[in-house]
Order: C-alpha cells, then structure tokens, then sequence
C-alpha cells in the first residue's frame, strides 16, 4: 500500500470515528431543547391541569423542559393533525386518546392522518370515567329523575361535551332511554362549563379529574357516572349502568409521537414520563378519575391497533355516522 492510499484510509476511518462520536453526542444530549405536550383540548379542564402539573415536575425532576400548547377542535383531531405532520424528532408530543386516535374515523368520512400509521406510542397513562353534571337548579335530583324529565321536556335538557367520548356517552343514553335532547360539542371545555353556570346548558359531561372542582365548589351537581360500578370518590352518585343496563363507557390517554421518532428517544421519553406520571399527586390524580396503566411503547402501540374495532363498533351501535 503506497502512502498516498494508506493516508485516505487513515482519514476514511478517521472521519467515520468522527461521526460515529458525533451520533452518540447528539444522542445522549436528548432533549437539547424544549419538548411541546400537544394538548387538543382546551385550556383549564382536567386533563390540561393535570398535563401542566405533569410539565412542571418534568422541569423539576429531570431537568426536562416541557411546554403544554392548546389545539382543541374538530372532536381532538386538529392537534393529532398537526402533531402527525411534526418533524420526529421527540420535540413535538401529543396527548392522544381514544378520541382523536381510535373513535375519529368514526366521526369523520376523512383524516387528515392515519391514526395507527403517524404514530409511535410513548405510554397509555389510563383509563378513566366520565360525570354527568348538570347546573345546581337540579341539584338533589337522581338520575331517574333527570331521564323523566329530559324525556318530558327534551328542549329544556342540552348537554355538552368536548370531544367523541362523550358525545359517543351521550348517544348511548339517548338511545337506552329514548331521549329526544340537543347535544352540543365543545372544543373548549371551560367555555363549555361557562354556558353550564351560566344557564345556557342544562348538563356538560366531564372527565372526572376536570369535574371533580366544580363538584366540590359547589358549582355543579353530578348526577350521574359512565362506570359500570360505583366511584368509592362518589359512592352518593347512580351509574348510569344502574339504571340503563349497559350504558357506561371509559376514555383512554396517553402521550404519542410521530411516526418515525427514533426509538431511543421513545424509550427516553417513556421512562422520563413514567417517572413523573408515577408521582403520588399525579397517581392519584389518574386512580381517581379510572385506573392507571403506564403501558409501554410497544403495549401502547397494540392498544391502539386493539381499540380502534372496539370503538367503531360502539359507534356504530350507538348510530353515530361519519360525517
């Protein structure tokens, strides 16, 4: 070998030991700037509170920066949207559920995304209920008594909810009780709770993290819950199973990135959130409001292969069309 070739390959082998180092740097320095939580849902309802505490202790914990962004709209599926259309790089995250991931082609005849194939999961932080609350004018009154009247006076009744989960919740009502009421979706869950107080609704559906506040401030009266058991939070409150046969329902959640995230930066991402997700505030936050899961990439990414059958099928049977 001649000088002149024993040199290039001296630099050939020197530049790929060069990159080689450069990739584990650029790997190990993960996050080397804010990481943006995609919440496509409104500002100041449950899960936004409890998705903001969660950013915080990130910050605190481990020294990770998370910024929460609102993008509520079209029934959760405008911020999967646009998180699907994100670079992936791990710096743009979203909050998904059965909403805008499972349910939404059920919802809608087009996406703008695939909801198996944008996607890689991170975790599946639970499951978890649903309250019917209704203005404190009906306060006292159980939830045969709300059915009689809604059916007596089905204009006097609309309900809200912000996202598929709880219009598919209400349609599952409607139809075992044969009830004839408006319901109206929200993309913004505390303009929702605003029309609630202020007399323009006569009963909003909510997460119960998001419905627990105004139940023990007094602003609202729940009278009802999706589980198929009692809430040990909310012994006093009927299920709706008690006196609908088959009408309950639980919504999941958990955080996603793009498709095509590197898998390091999934697995950082899902074992930095679990850490903090497991925090007792934050646990009991979840347990609260269903059950906690903290799944992993790959049991997230089943899940929602799982889940999407189950949910159209409900849709279906409820008589939810694509619209």
């Amino acid at each position: 070998m001649n000088r002149r070739t024993l040199i290039s390959c001296s630099l050939a082998l020197l530049g790929l030991a060069t990159l080689s180092s450069s990739a584990s740097v650029a790997q190990e320095v993960f996050p080397s700037k804010p990481i943006t939580l995609i919440m496509p849902y409104g500002a100041g309802g449950g899960p936004d509170v409890t998705n903001r505490m969660m950013a915080d202790l990130m910050r605190k914990r481990q020294s990770l920066q998370m910024i929460v962004e609102n993008k509520p709209g079209a029934n959760a599926t405008l911020g999967a949207a646009y998180v699907a259309r994100a670079k992936p790089d791990g710096y743009t995250i979203l909050y998904g559920s059965n909403a805008n991931l499972a349910a939404a082609q059920g919802f809608f005849k087009s996406l703008p995304y695939d909801p198996i194939r944008d996607f890689a999961g991170i975790t599946l932080v639970g499951e978890q209920y649903f309250a019917l609350l209704l203005r404190n004018e009906f306060k006292g009154i159980s939830f045969t008594q709300f059915l009689e009247r809604a059916k007596k006076n089905p204009e006097l009744f609309p309900i809200g909810g912000p996202s598929a989960s709880y219009e598919t919740a209400h349609k599952m009502m409607q139809n075992a009780a044969r009830l004839d009421n408006t319901y109206v979706r929200y993309a913004d869950s505390g303009k929702m709770m605003n029309d609630l107080f202020g007399g323009r609704l006569a009963g909003a559906f909510q997460p119960l993290s998001g419905a627990y506040p105004s139940i023990n401030n007094g602003q609202a009266y729940a009278v009802a819950v999706t589980a198929t058991q009692r809430v040990p939070t909310l012994l006093n409150v009927s299920t709706m199973h008690e006196v609908l046969p088959g009408v309950a329902l639980s919504a999941w959640t958990g955080h996603f990135a793009p498709a095509r995230t590197p898998r390091p930066i999934i697995e950082l991402l899902h074992t930095k959130l679990v850490e903090v997700l497991n925090d007792p505030e934050i646990r009991k936050r979840n347990e609260e409001s269903g059950r906690a899961l903290f799944l992993t990439p790959d049991e997230t990414d089943a899940w929602v292969r799982k889940e999407t059958p189950r949910w159209l099928s409900l849709l279906k049977a409820a008589g939810i069309e694509p619209e």
